[in-house]
């Protein structure tokens, strides 16, 4: 039978009546459901540990190279595996990978060294036992609440999620991960204060830091252009804002200022734009280096957590303009950045003044310079390893108590 074209959109976004297909409503719940429905797991917790030899274990979603937050993780896990702890990864609901061993081999050659276990798991609660359980983003939460095994559970915070969702069901259940009974290892202050102050977390703060072998000032005879803006343009991540750096730039031309940019992040394509542009699409680091040592003013915005790519852009000398909101300004100092009301016409004020003026220029990169000096990856770990090992004995002893 055909149906017009008006019913038969309607069909395909409700069901037709004629069909026995599952309609899409219960196709969503039961695909929340493979994330959240866990039975509980009664496998016991050790009874000690060794402050030396932690047995971690991370759940993680499955990934594609190029996963920032993975990166993250894996930077973490493998200094951890450095340390002399026993590190191991299980993998929820896996889609791209099929093995365990599939998933390793990919973490080694995209992401970090790492020689522990890694584990699928689909459905059923994960029987394993060890000294800290880590979950690492909204849905692992909810295997993590359910298993036994472990003396402590903790919860990595890289960025707000709710705040990613409509509210409605997803942001919900994505929130109630807030409450359940993990400490929390938060990317920097404003995460730290929002799960303490918000959620009453036992939290602490690590920082995001770069990799300074990759992100530094380079040669010294490298000639930094004076109109060249790069911008960080991953559209497809909603809180990067990048609709606003677009309208800002827009406005720029309209009032004659002479520029060129830099977009990077994503390939977007052929764009119709006033301005000469040049789009790279997603850079390694060592190509990601060298945009930032040539270009004038970076732009990179977060309306949520903050980037990674401020710090690498200010260890290679160049001038950040982000947002002025209270997720930045709880991170960054007032002195290293140039912070833009998320307004179009507020970005483009701040690029416009900066473009102006070499000597603020010079002003925020070596301000910029001197606040992420001290950052690295080893000390974060460095944090998060105390940081469980302190949690670990806290637990301990109320139990002892």
């Amino acid at each position: 039978m055909r149906f017009p074209p008006v019913l038969s959109r309607l069909y395909r976004l409700i069901g037709s009546p004629f069909s026995k297909k599952r309609a899409p409503v219960l196709r969503h719940v039961n695909n929340l459901k493979r994330f959240v429905d866990y039975a509980p797991s009664q496998v016991p917790a050790p009874q000690a540990f060794d402050r030396g030899k932690m047995k971690i274990t991370w759940i993680i979603p499955d990934f594609v190279p190029g996963a920032g937050g993975h990166m993250t993780i894996f930077r973490l896990a493998s200094y951890l595996e450095r340390f002399g702890h026993e590190v191991r990864f299980l993998i929820q609901n896996p889609s791209v990978h099929k093995t365990g061993d599939h998933a390793k081999e990919r973490i080694n050659t995209h992401f970090q060294p790492f020689s522990g276990k890694v584990e699928l798991f689909t459905g059923t609660t994960p029987e394993v036992t060890g000294d800290a359980l880590i979950a690492t983003d909204r849905f692992t939460c909810y295997p993590v609440n359910a298993m036994g095994g472990f003396i402590r559970k903790f919860y990595l915070v890289q960025d707000f999620e709710p705040a990613f969702y409509p509210s409605g069901a997803e942001a919900l259940l994505t929130e109630a991960t807030y409450h359940f009974d993990f400490d929390c290892l938060c990317a920097g202050e404003w995460l730290h204060e929002r799960m303490s102050r918000d959620y009453g977390r036992w939290s602490m703060s690590w920082p995001l830091a770069y990799d300074a072998g990759v992100y530094n000032t380079g040669r010294a005879d490298v000639q930094r252009s004076r109109k060249r803006i790069a911008v960080y343009a991953r559209f497809v991540t909603p809180r990067r804002a990048v609709e606003l750096a677009f309208m800002a730039l827009d406005l720029l031309k309209k009032r004659g200022l002479d520029f060129e940019v830099d977009f990077f992040g994503w390939d977007l394509g052929e764009l119709d734009v006033a301005y000469p542009y040049r789009n790279h699409g997603v850079l390694n680091g060592g190509q990601l280096a060298d945009l930032y040592r040539e270009a004038t003013i970076g732009v990179v915005f977060s309306a949520t957590n903050h980037s990674l790519v401020n710090k690498e852009m200010m260890a290679c000398g160049l001038p950040v303009i982000d947002l002025d909101r209270e997720n930045v300004r709880a991170i960054f100092p007032d002195d290293c950045m140039c912070f833009a009301q998320p307004t179009p016409q507020g970005i483009a004020d701040a690029m416009e003044r900066l473009l102006r003026d070499p000597q603020e220029q010079d002003r925020l990169r070596v301000a910029g310079m001197a606040y992420v000096q001290d950052f690295s990856w080893e000390k974060s770990a460095r944090l998060v390893e105390a940081a469980i090992a302190g949690r670990l004995e806290h637990a301990l002893s109320q139990k002892g108590g």
